[in-house]
């Protein structure tokens, strides 16, 4: 007998369904364990703490029985360069595990392809990288994100002092062609590669299709909210995190509820007369991936919920009629008895408990990023300014005295938040019910006397 056979037996029987489960599954994406420390090395784009803001809440909901640590590293206008002046301090402290570096934007300087940048650029990453093999660290090199030339030349024409400095023409090509560069360096070196500029590029020609003025990248270099998320997507995507947060099937069997769920989901109390309705308590192992409104448009573009994010109910050998979904007590929604014995996702669903319970650990992940961590790549970029002052001896006192008290105090508030996370998204029995709606009563028309 299976295991699977044995799981069903239990139900038919009408046992609890927390005493057996399906075997875990082999270890998918990262792999990452207890303790992992995950940092994210780049520029302005990284310093927005968007794109990582929404990988960190990937990872906040789907792993909450590990500790994750994560460390945004970017800062404003840097270059390969300048990520090397600051490797001590800023990545090499936080003895990460795991890192991906996302360079290239400004090492073009916005021009068209110059084989001296170019040269700079290959020759600091490669010291940049070498640094973090020192570490024994698992990298991931990331493509730069793409320039939006039409972007540009709408902006400019309505201010033309937004294009001081910059003749970017062919600009996107050079960002291609860096991103290339990337790609085979990964190869050689057997890093990961992520692809950013592929999808905001694709994303970015299949929107003009139906609107002409279609942009994720307002200002032509720094993605928004939308194109961020894309990002974010992208970077899920490529690290092969599974997409399912529970999946379920009932189905009747000898007059009596079966029930297969997927691995690491409980299910017990499982209740209800075959056919005419089911309830059931459900433990799932994670939360779903919920998403900010800053970038509904963006999980809406990759299908981010169903692909990565999936809670997927089937119940076949419903009586013909609709029925109410609940979720402890709740309504999340009615649907009718075909479309229930197909599949309903309720991911997406405002009522979701699970989605309920997810929204607030990104919304206190916001508040980390927002209090704690902006304004500690905020106090790094002061610290390139400094840096580049030339006052070696005013730069010292300061970054040694007042400069490394703020950081403390930033990391330390960063800590507390990081806390109530692991607090928060903790995920609960939810307890489900499938039950038959009234049948809608048709007014009574009078006959005439």
């Amino acid at each position: 007998m299976t295991r699977s056979t044995l799981f069903f037996l239990v139900l038919s029987l009408g046992l609890t369904a927390t005493a057996i489960s399906q075997p875990a599954a082999s270890p998918l994406g990262l792999g990452l364990k207890d303790g992992d420390r995950v940092i994210w090395i780049g520029d302005s784009i990284t310093h927005q703490c968007q794109y990582t803001q929404y990988v960190e809440d990937f990872f906040y909901t789907r792993y909450p029985k590990i500790r994750l640590h994560f460390r945004n590293a970017g800062v404003s206008g840097d270059r390969a360069a300048d990520v090397l002046n600051r490797f001590d301090d800023d990545i090499a402290s936080f003895k990460p595990t795991v890192a991906t570096v996302l360079l290239g934007m400004n090492d073009g300087a916005y021009q068209d392809f110059s084989p001296e940048l170019f040269q700079a650029y290959s020759r600091d990453m490669t010291k940049l990288l070498d640094r973090l093999d020192a570490l024994k660290v698992r990298v991931f090199l990331m493509s730069p994100t793409m320039f939006d030339h039409q972007a540009f030349e709408q902006m400019v024409a309505k201010d033309p002092t937004r294009g001081k400095n910059k003749k970017p023409e062919n600009y996107n090509a050079v960002l291609a062609y860096f991103g290339k560069w990337g790609q085979e360096v990964a190869r050689q070196r057997g890093y990961g590669f992520i692809d950013l500029f592929g999808p905001l590029n694709k994303l970015t020609t299949d929107g003009r299709l139906k609107d002409p003025n279609f942009t994720l990248i307002a200002d032509a270099i720094h993605p928004a909210g939308d194109g961020q998320f894309v990002m974010a997507y992208t970077m899920i995507d490529a690290f092969q995190e599974p997409g399912s947060v529970w999946n379920l099937m009932a189905q009747p069997v000898k007059e009596q509820w079966q029930i297969r769920a997927s691995p690491g989901t409980l299910v017990s109390d499982v209740r209800g007369a075959v056919g005419q309705g089911l309830a059931f308590t459900l433990e799932p192992k994670c939360l779903p991936w919920a998403v900010l409104d800053e970038a509904k448009l963006g999980a809406t573009l990759t299908a981010a919920g169903h692909r990565k994010s999936g809670e997927v109910l089937t119940v076949n050998g419903l009586a013909p009629g609709r029925y109410e979904v609940l979720q402890n007590g709740q309504t999340v929604g009615t649907w009718d008895h075909v479309s229930l014995g197909k599949k309903i996702e309720l991911q997406s669903d405002p009522e979701s408990v699970t989605l309920q319970q997810a929204q607030k650990v990104i919304a206190l992940n916001k508040q980390r990023n927002d209090e704690a961590i902006r304004p500690l790549r905020n106090l790094y970029g002061q610290r390139k300014s400094k840096l580049r002052a030339g006052n070696k001896t005013a730069f010292e006192a300061w970054w040694n005295g007042e400069g490394k008290a703020q950081e403390a105090s930033l990391l330390n508030k960063a800590a507390e938040l990081e806390d109530q996370i692991y607090k928060i998204n903790q995920p609960q029995p939810v307890k489900i019910e499938i039950r038959k709606t009234a049948p809608v009563q048709k007014a009574k028309v009078k006959k005439a006397a």
